[in-house]
């Protein structure tokens, strides 16, 4: 099963997000995708999507093809938090999380921390998948440092998610760039709960000519053996 978390960044690449979808339905062909700054389009045979609009008509979102969504409720910034149940053909129930982190009078903490508070209660002792563009980076730390970041990571390392990328590179990727950006950081996770971190077969930054021509962000790509779930 492929997973990936990406920022389509509609509201500065707007005229590139048809493109952006393309190349998302086309080319990386995603099972489950955790989608952020996204503008929905028409479905197509097979997909289904959950949506919450947070402005002008783009928001963040899930993204499943052939896979129903049960959606579940929550009250930490809700727009920017799309959460759902989803029953695999095998019958294994995952649940999952797509997060676009607020940023609030120039901090995306304790914001955040307030989101992974609640996800964490209620996906606890589930099978489950957290990502999306969290606004933070383990780097973040290093540059500003006592603004939360390296508690929030600090967290994760204790706690009941696994960050897959460290699972099989040892420094962060870069997944944003923007004009003038001039430090590697990577805002863009996908975590995956403790019992399947084992099930994690590949992880990829799906950094190319098409993924930066279409967004300042870069998807990322995680590969899970369903068939072991």
């Amino acid at each position: 099963m492929k997973i990936i978390t990406w920022n389509l960044g509609y509201w500065q690449f707007k005229r590139h997000h048809q493109e952006a979808w393309k190349y998302l339905r086309e080319e990386i062909n995603p099972d489950i995708a955790l989608l952020q700054e996204v503008h929905p389009p028409p479905l197509q045979t097979g997909e289904n999507l959950l949506f919450e609009e947070i402005h002008n008509g783009w928001g963040t979102a899930l993204y499943g093809r052939n896979i129903l969504f049960n959606k579940l409720i929550l009250h930490k910034h809700p727009k920017r938090v799309i959460a759902a149940t989803a029953c695999m053909s095998n019958g294994t129930l995952i649940y999952l999380a797509s997060i676009h982190a607020p940023i609030i009078n120039g901090r995306v903490f304790p914001h955040l921390a307030h989101i992974f508070d609640e996800i964490e209660d209620m996906f606890f002792g589930h099978t489950a998948i957290v990502g999306g563009d969290l606004n933070s980076a383990r780097l973040a730390e290093k540059v500003w440092p006592g603004y939360g970041h390296g508690p929030f990571f600090e967290r994760i390392d204790q706690g009941y998610f696994v960050d897959c990328r460290q699972l099989f590179f040892p420094e962060e990727i870069q997944t944003i760039f923007r004009p003038g950006q001039t430090l590697p950081f990577q805002d863009d996770h996908i975590f995956v709960s403790q019992n399947i971190a084992n099930r994690v077969e590949d992880y990829r930054v799906l950094h190319n000519e098409i993924t930066r021509k279409v967004s300042d962000h870069i998807p990322v790509e995680v590969a899970l053996a369903v068939h072991e779930l």
